[in-house]
Formats: structure tokens, C-alpha cells, sequence
């Protein structure tokens, strides 16, 4: 067996028979081959990097690279250093690890500021700190809003004074940068303006001022009396989306607990009327009456009585004055007057309409249909018109319909993406195809590098034996000459003799064109003697 010194010379001859042209390209091929395999097994063997925060600010960006670099840990800085990714496998271990150290630390400081004191400190200066710490809690706070991107608070504390007349209340004023597509509702604005007034002594919500950076005011107090129609929008209009949410999470849930997650499409659009009515009634009723009013009057007429007999006085004055009442009685009228008032029944009534009354309900649904299995293929078949109608009747039911209102229902089958139904399988096989990429990768170079590059030299140069050293060949035609002239030292050597078969198979593989020659020139010498010796 040749040892490795005999292959070093071997390599060695082969390179300095060739040319200067083969050097070249052999030195190219060479080159390329072992850095596109380089390249190729840094690539798949390369980390996945995800992010490990995002949103970061200048301050606690470069104190996380600080802290990777000091640890070594591999990191990828992107979105002009406020996004920080590291190799996945790392990911939560170094979040933990910096949690310890207090990072990332946010946009302000809290009380935390006060973990360091001295003894030096002026009252000025804790004053101010304690303004900064407060500022810095309430941004924290504010920023846990999934809608808000960053936070800025800024308080305003006027000088004590020690007349109470004097005395100036404080004011604060927050900036606010939502997220892309986001927006916060009027509840969640008088939310952090609650937040803001009852975290700062004597701070009142009227002199809270929250805006956001492109310069809209979302809450400020005189601007309810600057513009109070632009007020009552906002609030109608919060109005109206929350109702239609609610309309839409209460058909939505009912709907995916009965078919399934991501099973049915609700959205609710709600008419509202705003407007507040004041009703005057005032209703007569001919056919219902009632005494109003009731007067009796009763009337005696009689003559005048005369004061007595003239002429007489005394007892019998007293008799004959008595005789003439009795004759009078017969004289007396009586007259009687009776007086009644009636009136027709009358109703009046004020009514004073509510405001945010629900005019008309319109709800559209989509539901997706069934997948079944069959071949190997999910084939989709849609719900039955029962099905529908069935679905139909139970939105009708949960939204409380109303043909007064006229209220719209809409439930269309429709078919959903069939990606959507197996989303859990997919999710599976990716995250087993993931684990598998990297080894069948490495796998995959290695039997290629063997099979395609160092098979084919160890054949070349270790397997097969070494070509002996020749001449250049000569020409068939003075072959043919030199065994034709009988002066070819050659023709002897194949003769078939049984200790050189060994040897012939040996010179025939490795100078097959010769042979084929020398093969020729007998079988031409051969048809020539053939007639002689006839």
C-alpha cells in the first residue's frame, strides 16, 4: 500500500505536468468549489435571530449592546436601533438576565430616583426629583395602553405662596404617540386624564391637556365650551361603536362556541337617533264628560210688612198685628234656580324623548362551511340551506330583531381558506420541519462533498495504480512498418505464453490503442499467408 508520501509526490508530478493556463483554472475551480461550500454550510448553519425588544429608546438600546457585548452574546440591531433581535434559542433567558439588571430601564424615571440620596441634597432639588419620579411613574402607567407607542407627561407646580388667596393650582399636559392604525376612545382619554389629575395634589381635570404628536387635542377642558358640537360627535360617535361591538361580540361568540374558532365573520353596522324630542299632548274626549261646576239658588217673595194698626196700642195692637201675619202667609211665592257646568274630558301630556335611541339593526354574517378528508386532500362542502336558516334564526334571536325597526339579517356560506381549519397541523409540521432543516442540510453537503469531490480523487489518485513512465506513442503506421520489416522488438513480447498473460492484460488496459493496433497488423499478415500456404 502507498503511503501518504507516495500521494503528496504523486499530487506533486500531476500538478507540474500541467500547464500554466491548467494551473490557473484547476487553482480556480478549487477555490470556488471550497468557498461556495463554505459559504453554503455557514448559511444553513446560520441562527435564527428574533426580536428580544422592541420600541426601544437611545438610552436603554446602547446599555442592552453594552451588556451583549460584554457578555458575548451574538446580537442584530434594526428600525435605526430601537429594535434589538438575538438567536431565538436565547431569547428569554436573556430577557430574564436583563431584568435582573433593571433594563430595559423605559422612556422616564420613576421613584427608583430616590434609591441613591445624599446627604448634601437641597429641598430645591428633591422637589424636583420628586416632580421627575412622578412624571416618570405616570408615564409608565400610561404606556401599558396597547394603543400608545410612547408617553410624555409634564407637570406644571407653581411656587407655594403663603396666602391662600394667592395659590395657583398646578396643571399637566400629556403627549401621547399611538401606534400605526390605532386610535383611543374618548372613555380611555378621560381615563388617563383621571389617571393624571388624582396622582398630583390639587390637580383638577380641567387643567389637563391631552394631545397626541401630530398636534390633536383629544381632551381639553375649555374645549367643550370652544366647540361643544365637535364634543357631542366624539361622544355620539364612541356611542354608536361601542353599541355596534357589542352587538358584534355577543353574535361572534355564540357563533364560534356552536362551529368552531374562526368559524363565522359577524359585523353590525347600528343606526342611532341622537336627537331629543319634547311631545306636547293635549287630547279632548266628546263622549266622556263631567260636571265642572253646580249652583242651587232659592228665592221667597212676599209682600212688605206694615208696622202696625194705626190708632191702636197696647195689647190689642199686639193681637191685631198677629191676626194680620197669618192672613199674609197665604201670600208668600218661592222661586228656585239651579246651575250646572259641564266639561269635556281633556289629557295633556309632555313627553321628552331619550337620546341614543336605536333606529335600525343591520348585521351580516359569513360562516364557513365543513372539510373532510378524502384521498389525502381536504375537499370543502358547504352548509345546507337548513343549516343557514338555522344560523339565521339564532342571529335574529341573540340581536333581538324587530320588523318596527326594520332590522336587516344577512348569513351567507362562504368558503374560508382551508388552511384556516388546519392551521394547528401546519403549525406542527413547520415547527418538526424547522428542527430537521439544519441536520438533513448538513447531511445532504457531507454526502455530496464525498461523493462528488473526494470519491472521484481518491479513485483517481489512490485507488487505481500509478501510470509508468512512457515515451510518447508512436504512430500506428511505423508500428505497422516495424512488424512488417521484421525489426519491431515488440511483436516477440505478445506471444501467448502462460507466465506473461498477466502482463499482457496489464499493456493492453493501459495501451489499449496500441493493442488494437498490433490486433490489425496480424490479422493483416494472417489473410496474406493464407493464400501462400494454399
Amino acid at each position: 500500500m502507498a503511503s501518504a508520501a507516495d500521494y503528496i509526490s504523486q499530487l506533486k508530478k500531476l500538478y507540474e505536468d500541467l500547464t500554466v493556463r491548467q494551473k490557473v483554472i484547476s487553482a480556480l475551480v478549487v477555490v470556488g468549489v471550497l468557498a461556495g461550500f463554505v459559504a453554503l454550510f455557514l448559511f444553513i448553519n446560520a441562527p435564527t435571530y428574533k426580536v428580544l425588544y422592541s420600541d426601544l429608546d437611545q438610552k436603554d438600546a446602547g446599555e442592552i449592546v453594552q451588556w451583549l457585548k460584554k457578555k458575548g452574546i451574538p446580537y442584530k440591531v434594526a428600525q435605526g436601533g430601537s429594535v434589538i433581535k438575538v438567536p431565538d434559542d436565547k431569547v428569554y433567558d436573556v430577557r430574564l438576565a436583563l431584568a435582573s439588571q433593571g433594563l430595559p430601564k423605559g422612556t422616564g424615571v420613576g421613584f427608583e430616583l430616590f434609591d441613591k440620596s445624599s446627604l448634601g441634597t437641597t429641598d430645591f432639588v428633591q422637589q424636583v426629583n420628586y416632580q421627575r419620579a412622578l412624571q416618570g411613574e405616570l408615564e409608565k402607567t400610561i404606556s401599558r395602553f396597547p394603543q400608545v407607542k410612547t408617553v410624555r407627561v409634564h407637570i406644571a407646580e407653581p411656587k407655594e405662596s403663603l396666602f391662600v388667596g394667592q395659590r395657583q393650582a398646578p396643571s399637566a399636559s400629556v403627549v401621547l404617540e399611538l401606534r400605526r392604525g390605532q386610535e383611543l376612545s374618548q372613555p380611555q382619554v378621560l381615563g388617563i386624564v383621571h389617571l393624571v389629575a388624582s396622582a398630583v395634589p390639587r390637580l383638577k381635570k380641567d387643567n389637563v391637556t391631552v394631545v397626541d404628536t401630530s398636534g390633536n387635542v383629544l381632551y381639553e377642558a375649555k374645549m367643550q365650551l370652544k366647540d361643544p358640537l365637535k364634543a357631542k360627535a366624539n361622544l355620539q360617535f364612541t356611542y354608536r361603536k361601542r353599541l355596534e361591538n357589542y352587538f358584534k361580540h355577543k353574535i361572534q361568540t355564540m357563533l364560534e362556541d356552536a362551529l368552531g374558532p374562526r368559524k363565522a365573520v359577524v359585523r353590525v353596522s347600528a343606526e342611532v337617533d341622537f336627537n331629543q324630542v319634547k311631545t306636547s299632548e293635549d287630547r279632548f274626549d266628546p263622549d266622556s264628560v263631567a260636571v265642572r261646576s253646580e249652583e242651587k239658588l232659592e228665592d221667597l217673595e212676599k209682600p212688605a210688612k206694615p208696622g202696625g194698626v194705626p190708632g191702636v196700642k197696647g195689647g190689642l195692637a199686639n193681637k191685631l198685628q198677629g191676626n194680620i201675619n197669618q192672613g199674609e202667609e197665604n201670600f208668600l211665592r218661592k222661586k228656585k234656580k239651579e246651575i250646572t257646568n259641564y266639561e269635556i274630558t281633556r289629557i295633556q301630556r309632555e313627553i321628552l324623548g331619550s337620546i341614543g335611541t336605536l333606529k335600525r339593526l343591520s348585521v351580516a354574517v359569513m360562516v364557513d362551511g365543513k372539510y373532510k378528508k378524502e384521498k389525502g386532500k381536504t375537499v370543502y362542502e358547504p352548509r345546507s340551506p337548513e343549516e343557514i336558516a338555522n344560523l339565521k334564526r339564532i342571529v335574529m334571536a341573540a340581536m333581538g330583531f324587530s320588523e318596527e325597526r326594520g332590522d336587516e339579517v344577512s348569513v351567507v356560506n362562504v368558503a374560508f381558506s382551508p388552511e384556516t381549519a388546519e392551521k394547528g397541523m401546519v403549525a406542527k409540521a413547520v415547527d418538526v420541519f424547522t428542527k430537521l432543516i439544519r441536520p438533513l442540510a448538513n447531511l445532504i453537503l457531507a454526502l455530496i462533498f464525498i461523493f462528488v469531490i473526494l470519491k472521484p480523487l481518491l479513485n483517481r489518485f489512490v485507488l487505481s495504480p500509478p501510470e509508468p513512465e512512457v515515451e510518447e506513442e508512436e504512430p500506428a503506421a511505423a508500428i505497422e512498418g516495424e512488424v512488417a520489416g521484421g525489426e519491431a522488438a515488440i511483436a516477440p513480447s505478445f506471444e501467448p505464453m502462460p507466465d506473461v498473460k498477466g502482463e499482457l492484460r496489464e499493456l493492453a488496459n493501459e495501451y489499449p490503442e496500441r493493442a488494437a493496433a498490433l490486433i490489425k497488423i496480424w490479422l493483416r499478415e494472417k489473410k496474406k499467408e493464407g493464400p501462400e500456404g494454399e
